[in-house]
């Protein structure tokens, strides 16, 4: 009996394991052929899909699918409607005819495409852009704010969420499409008729977002030819069950930076047509395609071109079947009991989906998987692995900061709507390392200056090594090994509010213990200027001026730099200035720079085949003339911005800089918008030194570098500024 409940066991354990893999593997396929037609089948159809909604419904199908023949007519059925061009096939090279994509007459037919210059990703507006080439797009979050004004207060329809709407507008001019975001699917247009002189009336029907209770509308200031517009009545009502209820609205013009954000990012929008408005000059020719692997097996062909007329892409889908797919997508957003949405990472199928959506965003645009500390499959694996374990949006949350910490990029930062620190503190400490050892850097409650000095070693933390305490707080942070140690060391003693926490230090050769509570704010972040307590500015002698950059501009100091022989300026953090424009006057003649940042020109999927928009600049001379000898401080914590000052410096050999290695993350963010809450940052375009060389996770590298000393610490000194002064005495 006892030998038949532990063969039970066994065969309950494999073919549990056995259901997993094969999801693991339905998995994959779905997320891969999911980004290479979110971002590169160009068809119309798959750009009215709501993507987010699709990935949820589309992660639940995958989970009931038991074997591959199965996949392949689940894979079908779900992407044919919206690719129908796609080809999904066990043979191991699909097929590909261009007369199967092709129209028998060409006429108004032109080649549709997209081509993405980093990768626009929803809800976010940055630099990034991501087009169809001769289609219809959506013009950025930015333009619409400078363009547009919001024409009716936020009306509240949670009542009518999912159901059929009319929307009724009279103006003085030509509205060509109407879209409504999130999703990008134009609204019907039921009528026009001339409503007065000058004056049309349109009635445009759609379907109120399932997920939205807010719903507002605005419009572009010039959209029509003669640049202005003007709205007399705006009508709204509700379509249920065969009834009309007109839901009251207020008209009211607001511009739409003024707009709560919270409701500003779902609104109905006036578009008009921007088919030929490239982004750069390459471009994908009818008859491209790709053929991929999306699990061994399985393989898909995805055609890159399409050709399209004012109508539609060829060929067209019935429409029915596209709608289908965008009901259930919808539907599939989570619900508890009551049919009220539920959607946080408490459930499988949005860690699922949120996995699906963050991993094209990056596979498809992130320039520095050469860097990850594992490949994109190996990270892929894990992370599902992890999401079917993790129980708890703060469980799905830690999988997320895996996944950044392997990564390796300094942008690199998760953050959960409503995830709060309230609860949380640390040590009135702060520490470093040095000489290979965790000294304490500073002390910020006098109260415990009686116990601790600078410069003590920390030993034990409620009896744990902290060098394992500290490996264990890098696994949250991503970027280069300089940047995780500066975030890591403040985390060291983070943790609940007020618990005090058993430290064992040793000063010269004595151990001895102290207890302190946790009962200081935690920061993530704190400057290398104010680790050592810099000031402003301040005269260190008749002819050496010290200025923090941090705190204050060198154009406010600028009578005292045309007095001193010597100017250190402290880069050490994130800058109060563009300090370009000093730069400006310590030449008398034009400088032409190089930014050494490379933005992605994509046309093709897996980051293949990039193409670079590369930036430069100019530096015109600016008086007065500078003539002081100018030193520049450095440390882990100068990133992004601050990389890209020193960098100019550095290009021009005006200024020495001394101290240590910068954090080595540059470049404008994207971001990923995830179901749950969860948001994940990244760099989105390529960085280089001005000398072509190797800046990610490098940095800028100082001309003199500094290390810290035990010594120094305890004595209170910041050796970087004092390396810096003795330069300047010996100039």
């Amino acid at each position: 009996m006892k030998f038949l409940f532990s063969l039970l066991l066994v065969i309950s354990f494999l073919t549990g394991f056995t259901q997993i893999q094969q999801q693991v593997n339905n998995l994959t396929a779905f997320s891969r052929l999911y980004g290479y037609i979110q971002y590169f089948h160009p068809s119309d159809e798959a750009s009215k899909i709501e993507w987010q909604s699709f990935a949820i419904y589309g992660t639940k199908k995958m989970l009931q699918v038991k074997n591959d023949q199965e996949l392949v007519s689940t894979l079908k059925e779900l992407f044919l409607p919206i690719a129908p061009t796609l080809k999904i096939s066990a043979k191991e090279n699909p097929t590909f005819d261009v007369n199967d994509i092709t129209p028998q007459n060409l006429d108004g037919y032109v080649p549709v495409y997209w081509q993405h210059v980093g990768l626009k990703l929803p809800y976010h507006d940055n630099i990034y852009s991501s087009i169809r080439v001769n289609r219809i797009n959506p013009i950025s979050e930015r333009r619409i704010k400078k363009n547009a004004f919001a024409l009716i207060s936020p009306v509240d329809v949670t009542a009518f969420k999912g159901k059929r709407f009319i929307l009724t507008i009279s103006v003085n001019a030509e509205i060509k499409d109407l879209i409504l975001k999130p999703y990008l699917d134009k609204l019907s247009l039921v009528k026009d008729d001339l409503a007065l002189k000058n004056e049309k009336r349109y009635a445009f029907e759609g379907i109120f977002d399932p997920n939205s209770e807010l719903f507002t509308i605005a419009i572009q200031t010039d959209i029509s030819s003669g640049g202005s517009i003007n709205v007399n009545k705006v009508g709204l009502k509700v379509l249920d069950g065969g009834k009309e209820t007109n839901i009251p609205v207020v008209e009211k013009v607001t511009a739409l930076n003024e707009l709560d954000p919270k409701i500003d990012n779902r609104i109905i929008q006036f578009f008009r047509k921007q088919g030929d408005e490239k982004l750069f000059d390459k471009e994908v020719k009818i008859g491209e395609f790709i053929t991929k692997s999306l699990v061994p097996g399985i393989n898909c062909m995805v055609p890159l071109a399409l050709y399209g007329n004012e109508n539609n892409t060829y060929p067209t889908v019935d429409s029915v079947e596209v709608n289908k797919t965008i009901n259930r997508s919808y539907e599939s957003w989570p619900k508890d009991k009551n049919g009220e949405f539920r959607i946080n990472g408490a459930d499988l199928s949005i860690r699922l989906a949120d996995l699906t959506i963050l991993f094209n965003a990056l596979k498809h645009s992130y320039p520095y998987w050469d860097d990850a500390s594992q490949n994109h499959d190996q990270i892929w694996n894990a992370a599902i692995h992890n999401a079917f374990s993790d129980k708890t949006d703060q469980d799905f949350l830690k999988t997320l900061k895996w996944i950044a910490n392997l990564l390796n990029d300094g942008h690199m930062f998760i953050d959960l709507n409503g995830d709060t620190d309230q609860n949380t503190a640390t040590l009135p400490l702060l520490f470093d390392i040095a000489e290979g050892k965790i000294v304490v850097k500073k002390i910020l409650d006098s109260g415990v200056t009686e116990k601790i000095k600078a410069g003590d070693e920390l030993i034990q933390m409620n009896g744990k090594n902290p060098f394992d305490l500290l490996r264990s707080a890098d696994s949250l942070y991503s970027g280069s090994k300089q940047w995780k140690q500066s975030k890591s060391i403040l985390s060291l003693t983070k943790g609940k509010k007020d618990e005090i926490i058993y430290l064992k230090m040793k000063r010269g050769g004595r151990f001895f213990q102290v207890d302190i509570p946790r009962t200081y704010t935690y920061s993530e972040y704190v400057s290398g200027s104010d680790r050592n307590n810099r000031g402003t500015s301040e005269w260190i002698t008749n002819d050496i001026f010290y200025i923090n950059l941090n705190k204050t501009s060198t154009e406010a100091h600028m009578a005292e730099i045309l007095k001193a022989k010597s100017v250190i300026l402290d880069l050490r953090g994130y800058l109060n200035e563009d300090t370009e424009t000093f730069l400006s006057h310590l030449t008398d003649k034009k400088l032409n720079a190089n930014s050494g940042l490379f933005t992605p020109q994509i046309l093709y999927p897996d980051y293949q085949n990039v193409s670079y928009a590369t930036g430069s600049y100019t530096i015109e001379p600016a008086l007065p003339l500078v003539k002081a000898k100018i030193f520049l401080l450095s440390d882990a914590t100068g990133q992004s911005a601050t990389e890209s000052f020193l960098s100019a410096y550095k290009q021009f050999k005006v200024v020495k800089i001394v101290g240590q290695p910068t954090s080595g993350t540059n470049g404008n963010i994207n971001l990923v918008s995830m179901p749950g809450g969860y948001r994940f940052f990244f760099t989105g375009m390529l960085i280089k030194n001005p000398d072509g060389s190797k800046h990610h996770l490098n940095g800028v590298i100082p001309d003199v570098t500094v290390k810290n000393t035990i010594s120094g610490i305890r004595n209170g000194k910041d050796e970087i500024l004092e390396k810096a002064i003795r330069l300047a005495k010996e100039n």
